[in-house]
């Protein structure tokens, strides 16, 4: 088992995340799902062969001026520097929970160091899921985010649960 720091959040599996994949990103009135959200509760499982990607005690959703799309910053473990994920945005369905805003699924590969230190290359694929709400004045993201080794299908889990206020 992969151990990793409070507020180190790596990668995370496709589940419970409020992002129904049969959904349709918006393409209209989209949902404002941006702001600035604070790391609560991290929990990792599985074990890696690469480095997973790390978050800042506190991440930030931006989303495009259309609202369609956001970009989620992760941390490149091996250089310690941000890289951008970009994806879409969904309203919430017909029915979907109370004080539900709306969520996102950023799907990514990228190819980069194994390790620091290291010279051997992975790719890697990246999904991150999260979903938006209303919880009295504060705004509550819930995410998950699965980084597996493209070539070997090899990789870590950990669900994220993140809250934090809007700015």
């Amino acid at each position: 088992m992969i151990r990793f720091p409070r507020s180190s959040v790596v990668l995370l599996a496709l589940v419970a995340s409020g992002c129904d994949t049969s959904q349709t990103p918006c393409s209209g009135s989209c949902p404002d799902i941006s702001g600035v959200y604070s790391i609560e509760t991290l929990t990792p499982a599985g074990e890696c062969g690469f480095s997973p990607y790390l978050l800042a005690p506190s991440v930030q959703i931006e989303q495009t001026r259309e609202g369609r799309k956001v970009v989620f910053h992760v941390i490149d473990p091996t250089t310690q520097l941000e890289v951008p994920l970009s994806g879409d945005v969904y309203g919430p369905a017909p029915g979907e929970g109370v004080g539900l805003l709306g969520s996102f699924r950023i799907d990514s590969r990228t190819t980069r160091l194994a390790r620091s230190g290291s010279d051997q290359l992975v790719t890697l694929d990246v999904v991150v899921t999260g979903s938006v709400s209303q919880a009295g004045d504060r705004r509550v993201l819930t995410a998950t985010m699965n980084t597996t080794d493209a070539m070997s299908g090899e990789g870590c889990t950990a669900t994220l649960s993140v809250m934090g206020e809007s700015r």
